[in-house]
């Protein structure tokens, strides 16, 4: 079972290269905003976790050549585990790529050769050793971290204050709490800014998105474009957000904002937590200050252009 496991994360894990790859490329295009660019990472996770997709014409993978070693069906996997039970509607067009060519058969696997089987059978349990290990990590950090702001006072609704923060932080998962350090004036114009900033992340769940993208980076830890994923992902939840938060502000409320910024540029990070300033802060500013709404033409264009990107990247290719 593991190594059937490990073969198939494996394959989703070479297949997301392309997606990675074309989702850096698509990030230089510069009059894409960030909160345009950034749901795109979703294609990403999805290619990471789910092995079947639909089959388009639209698929980039049409065009990889004998990249794909073959195609699997949801069909192939029933009848290899002799299911008896009917599939639903449209599951002939869902499809896996087999990127690596090293079975003749799955569920369970077949290697084609011994030495293959030898191979593949160390590789998953250090796999999965090493993922269960990150995994454990990621899990005690988060409990140390929401451990260290339990001394948070309360001073309204879900808005907290903290004198062990330096920069405002979104804290929690299902629940989350924006605590502020101590010395920050919650009348303030600098303080309406920032809570506009973390009920943007709140709305969007970003605390949430932070546990998946560091999941799957766990369970894809040998992979190092993964890690660039991860990165670039935080980097662009925050221009995301920004972008939201100052799309209706004047150029003189924006150079306020990028300050307020600066302001809380030393606050530490903590993990799973959306915080105010310290992350990217330089990119971010120049991002804030040189920020161009969109025209009805652009917004247009950039849909279509999405929408494309989405479906070239989500789908596989034609059997």
């Amino acid at each position: 079972m593991l190594a059937t496991v490990f073969y198939f994360i494996l394959n989703m894990s070479i297949v997301s290269c392309f997606v990675i790859v074309a989702l850096l490329l698509t990030r230089q295009i510069r009059p894409l905003p960030r909160r345009v660019v950034y749901p795109l990472w979703a294609l990403a996770f999805f290619r990471l976790v789910i092995p079947f997709t639909p089959s388009t014409g639209w698929s980039l993978f049409n065009y990889t050549g004998g990249l794909v070693k073959r195609l699997i069906t949801v069909e192939t996997i029933s009848e290899t585990m002799s299911l008896d039970t009917a599939l639903p509607p449209g599951s002939d067009r869902l499809l896996a790529m087999n990127m690596v060519g090293a079975v003749n058969q799955y569920a369970p696997i077949e290697y084609k050769t011994e030495s293959l089987r030898q191979v593949f059978t160390i590789a998953s349990g250090v796999w999965a050793a090493v993922a269960a290990a990150l995994l454990l990590a990621v899990f005690v950090l988060y409990l140390l971290s929401q451990r260290e702001l339990k001394t948070a006072v309360r001073i309204k609704g879900n808005l907290y204050s903290s004198d062990l923060l330096q920069s405002p932080i979104l804290a929690g998962l299902l629940r989350p709490r924006i605590i502020l350090p101590a010395s920050l004036d919650p009348q303030s114009a600098e303080c309406r800014m920032i809570l506009a900033h973390e009920n943007t992340h709140r709305r969007r769940l970003d605390n949430l998105w932070r546990l998946l993208a560091l999941c799957v980076t766990c369970l894809h830890w040998y992979n190092p474009l993964v890690w660039v994923m991860l990165k670039l992902f935080l980097t662009d939840m925050e221009l995301a957000c920004d972008e939201t938060v100052i799309k209706a502000y004047t150029t003189e409320e924006r150079k306020v904002y990028a300050s307020t910024l600066l302001d809380f540029a030393k606050g530490r990070q903590l993990l799973l937590s959306a915080a105010f300033g310290r992350s990217g802060i330089r990119l971010r500013i120049v991002n804030v200050l040189n920020y161009k709404r969109l025209t009805l033409i652009g917004v247009a264009a950039s849909s279509l252009f999405l929408l494309v990107v989405a479906l070239a990247l989500i789908t596989n290719p034609q059997l």
